[in-house]
């Protein structure tokens, strides 16, 4: 049934619309999913581990079923989640969504606990760190996948840093349910809006080629130059109080958004920035729009927070062990509380369109120190980490030791009623016991 949806070919803009409304859930059926990105590097100059010379060799470590492509093992089935390659040689875990963040964090533990061990005997570590310390893009090998290449050629006309957010880069993404369309739209518009200031909660990448970039998310600033069209904040329309934001209006974004590419019959065909629409309408090299190029187009469109059939929000670089979880706790104490959800959002309800690309372009140098207008993000930081753990706490969900999910906040909670950033403390330690070593950088991000 889900491959016959995929090759259906489109005739009726309902198709589309359909797909968004397949992700009703009842709020007792809601869930939460993640995906961790780690970061490999040698233990013996700190740089990048290639493809072909020891993350293929990770991956065949696994007894498991592999995912391939041209006979090449850049994936594993997982008995609780799926773990991939992204284009720099990036794993990334993408779990099954879970109702409880302790079965989370245990499915995340027991991922950790085995993919150290595997790097361990290949003379490797993984890092919960934003970008790679000491290679850059130019020596990182990207693994062998045609999207990748193709994705190569298209983005550094559109952005002069979107090699290093493909090759370097590491981040924590979290997916939420919705119950309605009505629901889904004010999910969307919240996260969105409180994306900047979770940016800068977790800034976590302000080592670069061993060197202080003078930016606390690089990794953040690497997205604001990748393609302005495909990122950032979706549509003006949707923070327009005056307007109704509906599917209708989501699709008609991703329409007139520029393709870079189809896949049929294993071949991948260019599609020089023709728009959606355009090949909706016309076609292009004898083929028609498919349901299975919708799905691959709107994957390619890259947003701080993204609309599918649930809500994906992408924008937290990625952290050490006791942060992990965080992303997941804070955006679940906020997004399914309606109290709390509306609580979140009055704290940057008075900042338009232009407002929020203001601060989205200054939290990856200042995180937590950015201001705009009245508001101070290491104030909103606080309001937001305090909403999530009381509505986390009025939830109650309980592990077996009587701890609710609160707990995986903590950590964050004593961070940013510091007003500090996970980078703050790396670069305390880097101009003071670190003496700007990297090996110790790499070590206290090992996780």
């Amino acid at each position: 049934m889900e491959q016959a949806l995929k090759q259906e070919i489109i005739s009726d803009k309902s198709q589309l619309l359909n797909y968004f409304h397949s992700g009703f859930k009842s709020k007792t059926d809601f869930k939460v999913g993640m995906e961790l990105e780690k970061l490999a590097v040698n233990y013996f100059d700190c740089k990048a581990v290639p493809y072909s010379k020891g993350i293929e060799k990770f991956l065949k470590r696994y007894d498991r079923d592999y995912l391939r492509e041209n006979g090449n093992v850049l994936g594993i089935k997982e008995d609780f989640g799926m773990i991939s390659l992204e284009p720099g040689s990036q794993c990334e875990i993408s779990t099954f969504p879970i109702k409880s963040l302790h079965d989370l964090n245990n499915s995340i533990f027991l991922y950790n606990i085995k993919s150290s061990y595997i790097a361990e005997e290949l003379d490797f570590c993984w890092l919960g760190y934003g970008i790679q310390p000491a290679s850059t893009y130019e020596s990182i090998e990207l693994i062998p996948k045609k999207r990748y290449a193709y994705m190569t050629d298209y983005l550094p006309d559109k952005g002069e840093l979107a090699l290093i957010m493909m090759r370097e880069t590491a981040g924590i993404q979290v997916a939420l349910d919705y119950e309605s369309e009505e629901d889904a739209i004010n999910k969307l518009r919240t996260s969105l809006a409180l994306s900047p200031i979770v940016t800068a909660m977790f800034a976590n990448s302000p080592i670069r080629e061993k060197k202080d970039t003078g930016y606390k998310s690089f990794r953040a600033l690497s997205w604001l130059n990748t393609d302005e069209v495909r990122c950032g904040l979706v549509s003006k329309k949707l923070f327009d109080p005056d307007y109704e934001y509906t599917f209708e209006d989501h699709v008609e974004v991703l329409l007139d958004l520029p393709m870079i590419f189809i896949q049929k019959d294993n071949k991948y065909i260019n599609m020089k920035d023709r728009t959606f629409r355009d090949y909706l309408n016309h076609g292009y090299e004898g083929h028609r729009a498919s349901m299975d190029d919708w799905f691959l187009h709107t994957n390619l469109f890259f947003p701080d927070v993204r609309l599918n059939n649930y809500i994906e929000i992408r924008n937290c670089d990625s952290q050490r062990e006791d942060l992990i979880l965080a992303p997941a706790a804070l955006w679940k104490g906020i997004l399914y509380n309606q109290d709390a959800m509306q609580s979140a959002f009055d704290l940057v309800k008075e900042l338009n369109y232009e407002n929020l690309m203001e601060l989205r372009s200054l939290v990856p140098k200042y995180a937590l120190d950015t201001q705009i207008d009245a508001l101070k993000v290491s104030d909103a930081a606080k309001e937001l980490v305090n909403i999530a753990y009381k509505s986390l706490k009025q939830m109650n969900i309980q592990d077996e030791n009587g701890y609710d999910e609160s707990i995986y906040l903590e950590s964050l909670f004593d961070l940013v009623n510091q007003s500090k950033t996970p980078a703050d403390l790396i670069l305390q330690r880097w101009y003071s016991d670190w003496n700007k070593n990297t090996a110790e950088l790499v070590e206290y991000s090992k996780i």
